[in-house]
C-alpha cells in the first residue's frame, strides 16, 4: 500500500462500478477548475487515482455513461443503471472534515440501514467510509436508461432516498446526520481507497484515507431491490388476477435499433397461467370474453408444482398433433397431449416484473423447473431475419417473433397493449 492510499480498495471500487462503457473520473479541488477523465480499464483507473491522490478529491460516476462521451456527463449521457448509492454525512462546521465522533455516528446509522435490508431478504449491500461519512452501495441488475424512461428512473431513485430518510428519520435527527442527494443520474461518488482532502485539516478533524467497511469481493445483483425501487415500494401481494397480455406488432422491414432476440412463433392459442395461493388457473387472451379455462382445459396442474405462488406466465398452448387438435384438450377424448410453451413471466412471487428488461425476465423464468408438457421457449440472438424465418418455417412453426432484449412488459388497463418492441413475422401457414 502506498502511503495515504489503498490500492486494493481502489481496485474493489472499480470492480463494483462494473461499467459497460467508460468510467468517468472527476478530480476536484475547491477553487480550481475540475479535471474530467474517462478510463476503460482497471489499470488506467488506478493510474489516475495514484496521480491525483492527496492533491485533489477523486470521484467516479455511479451510473453507466455512453460510449462516445467526451465531457462531464449530463442526464442525457447516462445509458445504464446497475448501482444506486445512499450517502450519509454528519452535519458539521462548514469547510471542516468530520471528527471521530461525527464519523462514528455515520457508521452507526449505516449499520442500522444495512441490518434493515438484510432482515428484509435483500442482497448484501457494501459500505465505504468516504473520509467524512459513509456511502452505501446497492447492486442491482443492469437496467437500460433511454429517453423514454430517464426521468421516471430518476424519480424512482429519489423515492428510494426519501424512503430511507423517512424510515430512519428519528435516528437521522438524533445523530445529527443527513442523507445527501445522490438520485440524479450523472451523480458521482467518492473513489473508495483514495484520500479525502475536503475541508481544512486540524488535529481533531484529519484528512482520512477512505476504505471499504464491507469489502465488495462477492457481488450479487439484487432483483428484488430493483423491483422495489422501480415500483416505489408498492407490494403486489394481493390476490393475483389475470392481466391483458401484451401483443406484438407486424414487422414491415423497418430498421431495428438496439439488441434483439428471435423466438419461433408457435401456431397455438395464447395462454395465461396463474399460480396463486396454491391454485393454478388458465386464461385465454380475450379477457373481454372472460376466457376462464381453469376447469375446462384438461391439463394436470401438478406440472406447475414448483412454480411459486404469485406468478403469472405468458404462454402458448399447443398439442403434440398440431393446432387442429388444441380444441380436444378441452374435452375428455384425450386425442392429443398438451404442450405449453412459456416465453415470458409477468409476476413472480407476487412481484410485478414488467419493469425489468426482457432478458432479466427470461433469466428468472429459466430458474423455474416445470413438469412434463411444459417447455420454456428457446430464443437466440437475432442475426439474419430471413434465415431465421426460413429455419422456423422448416421446423413447422408459423413464423418468428423478434423482441428487443431490454423491452418492458406493459399491461393495459382495459385492453392489450401493442408494443413496438415485439414484432411478428409470419410465413405461409402449414
Amino acid at each position: 500500500m502506498n502511503e495515504g492510499i489503498n490500492l486494493d480498495d481502489i481496485k474493489l471500487t472499480y470492480k463494483l462500478l462494473n461499467h459497460k462503457g467508460p468510467t468517468e473520473l472527476r478530480i476536484l479541488k475547491e477553487g480550481v477548475y475540475p479535471i474530467v477523465k474517462f478510463v476503460n480499464n482497471e489499470s488506467d483507473f488506478l493510474k489516475e487515482c495514484i496521480l491525483f491522490n492527496g492533491k485533489r478529491n477523486i470521484y467516479a460516476g455511479i451510473r453507466d455513461r455512453k460510449i462516445d462521451i467526451k465531457f462531464a456527463a449530463r442526464k442525457e449521457d447516462i445509458v445504464g443503471l446497475n448501482l444506486t448509492v445512499i450517502d450519509i454525512d454528519p452535519i458539521r462546521p462548514k469547510n471542516l472534515p468530520s471528527d471521530d465522533d461525527e464519523l462514528n455516528r455515520a457508521i452507526f446509522l449505516s449499520e442500522k440501514i444495512k441490518d434493515f435490508f438484510n432482515n428484509n431478504s435483500f442482497k448484501k449491500l457494501f459500505r465505504g467510509m468516504t473520509g467524512n461519512g459513509v456511502s452505501l452501495f446497492f447492486v442491482i441488475p443492469y437496467y437500460v436508461i433511454n429517453d423514454e424512461n430517464r426521468y421516471d428512473i430518476e424519480d424512482s431513485l429519489l423515492w428510494f432516498e426519501n424512503f430511507i430518510r423517512d424510515k430512519f428519520k428519528k435516528e437521522i435527527q438524533e445523530l445529527n446526520l443527513k442523507i445527501d442527494n445522490m438520485y440524479d443520474l450523472p451523480r458521482i461518488v467518492k473513489v473508495i481507497g483514495t484520500k479525502s482532502i475536503k475541508g481544512v485539516e486540524t488535529k481533531d478533524r484529519p484528512h482520512r484515507v477512505s476504505y471499504w467497511i464491507d469489502k465488495p469481493i462477492k457481488i450479487e445483483e439484487d432483483e428484488k431491490l430493483l423491483n422495489f425501487i422501480l415500483n416505489r415500494g408498492k407490494e403486489n401481494k394481493e390476490k393475483i388476477k389475470p392481466v391483458w397480455l401484451m401483443q406484438p406488432i407486424q414487422y414491415f422491414g423497418e430498421n431495428l435499433n438496439g439488441d434483439w432476440i428471435v423466438e419461433p412463433k408457435i401456431d397455438g392459442w395464447r395462454l395465461e397461467v396463474i399460480k396463486d395461493k396454491g391454485n393454478v388457473l388458465f386464461f385465454g387472451r380475450r379477457l373481454e370474453k372472460n376466457p376462464d379455462w381453469s376447469y375446462k382445459l384438461k391439463i394436470s396442474k401438478d406440472i406447475f408444482e414448483n412454480v411459486p405462488d404469485g406468478t403469472i406466465l405468458d404462454c402458448e398452448l399447443y398439442s403434440d398433433k398440431g393446432r387442429r387438435f388444441i380444441p380436444s384438450l378441452f374435452s375428455e377424448t384425450n386425442r392429443a397431449k398438451p404442450i405449453i410453451f412459456v416465453f415470458d413471466i409477468i409476476y413472480y412471487k407476487g412481484d410485478f416484473l414488467g419493469n425489468l428488461p426482457l432478458i432479466k425476465r427470461k433469466e428468472i423464468l429459466n430458474k423455474i423447473k416445470f413438469g412434463e408438457g411444459v417447455e420454456i421457449l428457446k430464443f437466440k440472438e437475432l442475426s439474419d431475419i430471413e434465415k431465421d424465418l426460413k429455419e422456423a418455417i422448416s421446423l413447422g412453426h408459423e413464423g418468428i417473433v423478434i423482441k428487443e432484449i431490454n423491452s418492458k412488459y406493459i399491461i393495459g388497463n382495459n385492453s392489450p397493449i401493442v408494443t413496438l418492441y415485439w414484432k411478428k413475422i409470419k410465413g405461409l401457414r402449414r
